[in-house]
């Protein structure tokens, strides 16, 4: 017959064994939530040195919406949203191609084409809207996209977005970006920006998604 002391060492054994795996994952997963907490959401990337430099707003694409003017025959006059195609359709000399052309090669090829039409050829090609843009998420006013018709800082898209909500988190800024077939993702401190300390503006590209996280009080 065993002891009052060996039914209790028993009882005990069993006890720890019943608590020990319970403790074990209510550890795991109290590591899980807090990291969740934390905002982890992936890796990020170096904010590469080129996002510091502003680029020329590009080559025309198909959706960017034209003007077309003849400083010879204002008649002629025209806005034009660049095709599918990729071309536009324009007074006596029809279907031209224009995108993927810059502002001035168009402007130029426009004035060459118009030589043997008009006495005064000169034509003055102005971007109306872009279809490129940028994509606003999270805690901004007016999510959304931005169209992207002039070289942008990241902070200016979420100022063109109606600035930040109340429960934004300024610090936790997250750019996605696109990059030969790759998402990276980059992290901002927008807070720096505010506070006047950050004096490297990072450069949006086109489609990039701008995403501002919630504080977590």
């Amino acid at each position: 017959m065993k002891t009052m002391n060996e039914i209790s060492g028993n009882a005990g054994k069993k006890i720890l064994n019943l608590l020990v795996p319970g403790a074990i994952m209510i550890s795991a997963l109290s590591a899980v939530l807090s990291s969740v907490g934390c905002g982890d959401m992936g890796s990020t990337a170096a904010v590469p040195s080129e996002a510091y430099t502003s680029k020329p707003s590009g080559n025309l694409a198909a959706g960017d919406e034209i003007s077309v003017s003849f400083s010879g025959a204002p008649e002629l006059n025209t806005k034009q949203k660049i095709q599918p195609n990729g071309r536009v359709s324009l007074p006596t000399v029809g279907d031209v191609s224009a995108a993927g052309k810059s502002i001035n090669s168009l402007q130029q090829g426009l004035t060459s084409l118009y030589q043997v039409h008009l006495q005064d050829p000169t034509v003055v090609v102005s971007l109306e809207s872009a279809a490129a843009g940028v994509y606003l998420s999270g805690e901004v006013l007016r999510p959304g996209k931005i169209p992207l018709d002039r070289p942008m800082t990241a902070f200016e898209a979420v100022m063109e977005a109606g600035g930040f909500t109340k429960f934004a988190n300024p610090k936790q800024v997250i750019v996605v970006r696109n990059q030969k077939g790759k998402q990276e993702r980059y992290v901002l401190n927008m807070n720096d920006t505010l506070s006047g300390m950050e004096n490297s503006p990072f450069y949006v590209r086109p489609f990039d998604v701008i995403y501002v996280k919630q504080s977590v009080w």
